[in-house]
């Protein structure tokens, strides 16, 4: 499948396990949801779909193809399913020599697409005719189809039928499978959250567990959605998972049996002291009447500020992220607007809602998981000066994935555009810089074995963040008379006491005083 390792992989192609948010994980489908049938007409039936995926690449990629490039991909892919039998392989200028059984066949691209075309439809009848017993023409033309897709970026993908059918049923923010949150972290597959009432829940799977096997199978080198096809099945069936527990150092056998899982995407609680707490760990299609519960509950609750958590919240549907920030902005305000490849392929994305919250105090709390959607919220609401962002520098995934449903019932993830905030940040180049960045120095507390923050163009960003080591939050927390102990997440109690530092209601004087006060925890 597809064999790339680089961080941005590690993050944006996060899980929940079985349902295939588009990540991105990873991962999670991050733009509009347009399903479209694409039409072929080529050549014979044996590689309609790949000229599908090739026409849609080249009339709706967010950049240029370079044809060159995407045939030598896709022709390499196809080369690497019979590279162990008897065949010999020889470069020639921008071209290759195969021989297998006595014969050859000789190829050269050019940046030409129908000529290159010619080239791969060779590649593909000689393979198909040669090693007629090693690999299926279905299988060829997938391969043809992956390489193609890996040479674009990290979050286009081509997906089968069963896999474009389990995607599309994960949007509805409803699965079946185990119940956890994973993510790669130095190549291991690590469980990030497990899901209230899930099987892994009840199994005792706990966050940091590592996955080492699946029914039998080690997985290493594996990615997240070829981990998710493994375990995905039908309701009642089971799966067998090895546990690595790293603070154990014990490996465990492990029977989970699937179920329909609803993907609960919001939590809410009351701080005290008119504050309330809403984390949001994902954007599906229920997200946002699941945040309005949550919101009603505040106000039953005389909530007057409010912490909203979006760490370790991979993405989701543009949409809902439309939705959730315009609870937090005055209707008609700009939350985001996308550009693709020509210059005049611009659409703007406006708030939808003219709600009270957005005259109360907001904190919102990002890391270095905090991708896509979560973004474009955090993004927006510090452009408008609606609330006041902490935590760490975000994962940077500004791009849109549009989906399109092939003739033959697979579908295409294909990035189209990029997401910029309103004030223009690109958001995949520069992610959303807290303005109150924490810096840990404590080892033991939440989200420890999280990735560091990638290095960005600090030139690029207006506003300098104010900069709070965990151990200067612990000692200011401490001396405020608070309990702070292993479990204690300093984030939230410090955005608690932020938020509400300030005599005045009005959001603007409350976020003032809160960053005064996070510049002078220094002489603490």
């Amino acid at each position: 499948m597809r064999g790339k390792t680089s961080s941005k992989i590690l993050l944006g192609m996060t899980f929940v396990l079985l349902a295939l948010f588009l990540v991105n994980p990873i991962g999670f489908q991050s733009g509009p949801l347009r399903t479209q049938t694409a039409h072929a007409g080529f050549f014979d039936d044996d590689l309609d779909v790949f000229e599908e995926v090739l026409e849609l690449v080249a009339d709706n990629y967010v950049y240029p193809p370079d044809f060159k490039k995407l045939f030598t991909a896709s022709i390499d892919a196809m080369v690497k399913t019979v590279e162990k039998e008897n065949l010999s392989i020889t470069p020639v200028y921008s071209g290759k020599t195969l021989e297998a059984n006595g014969k050859k066949f000789s190829y050269r691209l050019s940046f030409n697409k129908d000529d290159n075309m010619q080239a791969l439809q060779g590649v593909y009848e000689f393979i198909s005719r040669e090693f007629k017993s090693k690999v299926s023409k279905k299988d060829l033309e997938k391969a043809g189809i992956d390489g193609l897709m890996d040479s674009l970026d990290l979050y286009s993908l081509y997906m089968d039928k069963e896999e474009f059918e389990a995607s599309m049923r994960d949007t509805e923010g409803q699965y079946g499978g185990v119940g956890m949150v994973i993510t790669l972290v130095d190549n291991r597959l690590t469980v990030v959250r497990v899901l209230k009432n899930s099987p892994s829940a009840r199994a005792g799977v706990l966050p940091q567990d590592i996955i080492t096997r699946v029914d039998g199978e080690e997985i290493k080198g594996m990615q997240i959605h070829e981990l998710a096809a493994k375990l995905r099945g039908y309701p009642n069936t089971q799966v067998d998972i090895d546990i690595y527990r790293p603070s154990t150092k014990v490996t465990q056998l492990t029977t989970l049996t699937r179920e329909i899982i609803s993907i609960e995407t919001v939590q809410y609680k009351f701080l005290g002291d008119h504050t309330g707490y809403i984390r949001i760990s994902s954007f599906s299609k229920q997200t946002n009447d699941q945040l309005e519960e949550a919101l009603e509950k505040g106000e039953k609750d005389g909530v007057q500020a409010l912490v909203l958590d979006l760490r370790d919240n991979p993405g989701g549907l543009l949409s809902q992220s439309v939705k959730v920030a315009s609870h937090f902005l005055e209707e008609g305000h700009l939350v985001v607007y996308t550009q693709g490849r020509d210059r005049n392929d611009i659409q703007q994305y406006e708030s939808v809602y003219d709600d009270r919250w957005s005259k109360k105090p907001l904190a919102v709390l990002i890391n270095s998981h905090s991708a896509s959607a979560s973004e474009i919220v955090s993004g927006s609401l510090k452009d408008a000066g609606k609330a006041l962002i902490l935590g760490e520098r975000s994962y940077g995934k500004g791009s849109v994935q549009t989906i399109f449903r092939m003739s033959d019932s697979s579908g295409l993830r294909l990035t189209t555009s990029k997401y910029y905030t309103p004030s223009g940040i690109d958001i995949t180049v520069n992610g959303i810089v807290p303005e109150i960045q924490i810096e840990r120095d404590i080892t033991g507390l939440p989200n420890d074995n999280a990735p560091s923050n990638k290095s960005k163009d600090a030139k690029t960003q207006i506003v300098k963040p104010i900069v709070l080591k965990e151990s200067e939050l612990q000692k200011f927390l401490k001396k405020r008379g608070e309990k702070v102990n292993e479990d204690t997440d300093l984030l939230v109690v410090f955005a608690k006491i932020a938020i509400n530092s300030s005599p005045q209601l009005t959001k603007g004087h409350a976020l003032a005083k809160a960053r005064e006060l996070a510049e002078n925890i220094h002489h603490y």
